[in-house]
């Protein structure tokens, strides 16, 4: 069992009146943290956990009212002189979980209830409208590089080295740019089992979650956009573009990149711009949170080496795993990219947002790149070239 970044977050937060809501892809590890926790937790407090995507669980609780939830609570064994620990898995399974979760938490304040989603965020927009105040959101993604390995980082953005394990963590981030880094992948010793996997992964997400529960007019048009978006990481995303080899709108294609960033498929990276006569404002960059999706939308397993996009394919691995931390560290940076319209750029700017330091990364497999002199005007504290021999310092 993997030991995860967000376990120290959680742990500081057990003491915490919020109720967490750990959410994050289908397959991700959500529910064996879950499990870990109620092992942890049930050897000192009373602990009980339910999947509310269980009919037999959702029958339990349904219908949500603070006299039905007296009576559980009661038969479980909790007790009100103490903190008690309810574990609800898969809460986007439950109708009513904002009803549910709001009468726990403002008629029952001996219970500190720990839940997971595998949802859109349609829900947890739900959520923060009706437990405001009540709640903290914790991301979980695929594993990274020091979750896999087991070696601790103590200062991430310090992008630390491990010079006696260099050629080992470099075969295993170039591993993870073919089949990613979902547990159950990385758990299967032969290439055509990660393979099989890594497309069942993505089968149950744009299938079981996305077409089930977000009622699109056109789902194989996703599927067709979602492939577009695979062969262009990296590159600026033209949406009126998309929306003519698509036969829909460019709204549409807004719309439906929009869901796929909502189940953790892709995401945004925005351009960093103050002077938008010579910089580009509008335009956005799509990268994928895990290879192994990335490759089987468009069916593509071939070793890095031998690929003719690992261009693409190392800049999307290395600008995940920064933005993967950030979000584990709570956001203390504000991600952007720099195109100049005289074709200048920089892959990945870091901003602070406490002391707006500003942190500039070239990522490249061919061993040098170079900083244009427009962009010193940022005034950046620090330029990192990113590359092969050193990826795995920036993939913590």
């Amino acid at each position: 069992m993997y030991t995860r970044l967000v376990e120290q977050t959680i742990l500081s937060l057990l003491e915490t009146p919020e109720i967490l809501i750990l959410y994050g892809p289908r397959r991700v590890g959500k529910t064996t943290l879950l499990q870990k926790f109620h092992h942890l937790l049930a050897s000192e407090h009373p602990t009980a956990s339910y999947s509310l995507d269980d009919p037999t669980a959702q029958a339990i609780f349904t219908p949500p009212s603070t006299a039905r939830l007296a009576r559980i609570f009661s038969e479980i064994g909790f007790h009100t002189e103490q903190r008690n620990f309810l574990l609800l898995d898969e809460v986007q399974g439950f109708p009513r979980i904002d009803l549910l979760l709001k009468l726990i938490f403002d008629h029952f304040p001996y219970v500190k209830v720990l839940a997971t989603s595998s949802s859109s965020l349609l829900l947890l927009q739900h959520l923060t409208d009706s437990l405001a105040g009540r709640k903290y959101f914790i991301e979980l993604l695929p594993l990274t590089l020091s979750e896999y390995t087991g070696l601790f980082v103590e200062d991430f953005f310090s992008f630390p080295e491990h010079i006696t394990q260099q050629g080992q963590l470099t075969e295993t981030l170039l591993s993870f740019a073919t089949y990613g880094s979902y547990p159950e992948i990385l758990s299967r010793p032969a290439i055509m089992e990660k393979q099989s996997k890594v497309r069942d992964i993505l089968d149950s997400t744009l299938y079981k979650d996305i077409f089930l529960l977000e009622n699109l007019k056109s789902p194989q048009v996703l599927v067709k956009l979602t492939a577009l978006l695979a062969y262009q990481i990296g590159n600026l995303v033209n949406l009126n573009e998309l929306a003519t080899q698509l036969g829909i709108s460019r709204n549409t294609v807004d719309q439906y990149i929009s869901v796929l960033e909502k189940y953790f498929i892709v995401f945004r990276l925005r351009p960093l711009s103050r002077n938008p006569r010579k910089e580009i404002s509008t335009k956005h960059k799509v990268y994928f949170w895990d290879l192994g999706v990335r490759n089987a939308v468009i069916n593509r397993f071939f070793l890095f080496e031998t690929r003719d996009d690992k261009g693409a394919l190392f800049e999307n691995l290395v600008i995940a795993a920064l933005l993967k931390r950030n979000l584990y560290a709570r956001r203390p940076f504000n991600a952007y990219f720099w195109h100049a319209y005289r074709g200048a750029e920089i892959d990945l700017v870091l901003e602070h947002t406490q002391n707006q330091n500003i942190y500039a990364f070239q990522i490249t497999t061919r061993g040098k790149a170079s900083f244009s002199r427009a962009f010193d005007s940022y005034q950046p504290v620090q330029k990192y070239v990113v590359g092969l021999e050193n990826a795995y310092r920036f993939c913590w």
